[in-house]
C-alpha cells in the first residue's frame, strides 16, 4: 500500500511543479481516482479525450477573441481551458502508460529484476523445451 501511494505521489508532485495549484488540484484527483477505482486504461483515454473536447467550448463560452488578442500568451490567460489541456494531456499519459504496461506485468515481491529467472535454486535450467521436463534440455535428433 504504501509503494502505491508513493507511485501516486510522483506524479502529483511533477504536475504541481508543473501546473501551480491547478496542477496540484488535477494530480491529487487523478490519484485518488487511481487509488480508490482503478480504472482501465480506455476509461483514463476517454476521460482525456473528453477533457480535450471541453478546452475549445471552455475558450467559446468567455467569447470569441480578437484577433489582435490571440497570441503565445493567449493561453496562459484562459486558465479554465489552460487547466483543461493540462489535466487531459496527464490523463492521456496515464492511460497510455497502463495500456503499454498493465499492473500484471510488474514484477511480483520476489521475483528477480529480470523477470523470470534462468535457473533454479539446485542449478537446474527452469526453462524447458516444449514437451520436456525442466533441467534436461532437447533430445538428441538422430537426423543430424
Amino acid at each position: 500500500m504504501i509503494r502505491r501511494l508513493l507511485a501516486a505521489a510522483v506524479p502529483v508532485a511533477v504536475l504541481w511543479f508543473l501546473g501551480g495549484s491547478i496542477g496540484l488540484l488535477a494530480g491529487a484527483a487523478m490519484a485518488a481516482w487511481d487509488l480508490l477505482r482503478q480504472p482501465p486504461a480506455r476509461h483514463l483515454l476517454r476521460a482525456s479525450v473528453l477533457l480535450f473536447a471541453l478546452v475549445p467550448v471552455a475558450v467559446l463560452a468567455r467569447g470569441l477573441p480578437s484577433p489582435a488578442t490571440v497570441g503565445p500568451a493567449f493561453a496562459s490567460r484562459d486558465l479554465v481551458a489552460h487547466g483543461l489541456a493540462g489535466a487531459a494531456l496527464a490523463l492521456l499519459v496515464l492511460g497510455i502508460l497502463r495500456e503499454v504496461r498493465p499492473p500484471s506485468a510488474l514484477p511480483a515481491a520476489g521475483d528477480p529484476p529480470g523477470g523470470r529467472a534462468l535457473a533454479t535454486r539446485d542449478g537446474a535450467p527452469a526453462l524447458a523445451w516444449p514437451g520436456e521436463p525442466a533441467g534436461e534440455g532437447p533430445a538428441p535428433r538422430g537426423d543430424r
